[in-house]
C-alpha cells in the first residue's frame, strides 16, 4: 500500500497545495502521479489516434508532459481553481485537460483530423443514426455551417467532447478553457448544437439546410 493512497482525490490536492513540508510534497506529487497517469495515457493515445491512425509513443508521451507543464503552470492554478464536485470529478477534469492538449497540438500543426471509429463507445443518449460511419462527415458538415458564429470554436470542442467522448456538461464547465459562465451555458450549447445536427443531417438528402 502506498503512503498516501488512503486519501480520496480532494483531500490529496489540498493536502499538496497547502503543505509547507517539502518532504511531504513531493511524496504527494509522487502519489498524485501515481494516481492519474493512465486516465492521461488513455486520453492522450485515444484522441491521438483518431488524427493520424496510430498512437506515436514519443508524441503520447510529450502530450501527457504537456498536460503536466498545465497542471503546474501559475503554481497550480488549475488545481488550486478547481471544484470537487463529486469523488470522481478530478479525472473528468483531467480527461478533458488532455483532451484538450492534443487537439491544440493538432491545431496548430494544422493535420486534418481522420474521423472517429463508430465502434468505439458513445455516450448513450447521442442518436445511434448520427453515430454511424456513414453520418459522420455529414455531421461535420453541418457543423461546419456555423463556423463564424459566436464561440463556435468553444461549442464546436464541448460537442465533440460531449458527444463522442461522453464528457459531461459539468466537466467542460469546470476546464477553464472553454469560459463557459456555468453548467446551464454548456448544456444549453450543447442542445443548440445536437438539434442543429439532428435536423440539418435530417434534411441533407432533400436539400441544403439554413443557419438559424
Amino acid at each position: 500500500m502506498r503512503a498516501h493512497e488512503h486519501y480520496t482525490d480532494e483531500e490529496l490536492v489540498r493536502l499538496l497545495l497547502n503543505t509547507r513540508d517539502e518532504a511531504l510534497r513531493d511524496e504527494l506529487w509522487e502519489e498524485f502521479w501515481c494516481r492519474f497517469p493512465r486516465v492521461l495515457a488513455l486520453t492522450v493515445r485515444r484522441r491521438v489516434f483518431r488524427h493520424i491512425r496510430w498512437a506515436d509513443r514519443a508524441l503520447v508521451e510529450d502530450l501527457i508532459q504537456e498536460v503536466l507543464v498545465k497542471i503546474c503552470k501559475d503554481d497550480f492554478k488549475v488545481l488550486r481553481n478547481f471544484e470537487f464536485r463529486h469523488a470522481n470529478a478530478l479525472r473528468g477534469f483531467l480527461k478533458v485537460m488532455a483532451a484538450n492538449v492534443v487537439e491544440d497540438h493538432f491545431r496548430k500543426d494544422k493535420v486534418v483530423p481522420v474521423p472517429i471509429d463508430p465502434s468505439l463507445p458513445g455516450p448513450s443518449n447521442f442518436p445511434k443514426d448520427v453515430e454511424r460511419r456513414d453520418q459522420l462527415q455529414k455531421v461535420e458538415d453541418c457543423l461546419q455551417q456555423l463556423a463564424g458564429k459566436p464561440n463556435f470554436d468553444r461549442d464546436y470542442k464541448a460537442f465533440w467532447l460531449h458527444n463522442r467522448d461522453g464528457v459531461t456538461a459539468q466537466e467542460i464547465f469546470q476546464l477553464s478553457d472553454f469560459g463557459f459562465n456555468s453548467v446551464k451555458g454548456v448544456e444549453s450549447a450543447l442542445l443548440r448544437l445536437n438539434r442543429w445536427v439532428l435536423q440539418c443531417v435530417k434534411k441533407s438528402s432533400t436539400g441544403p439546410s439554413r443557419v438559424s
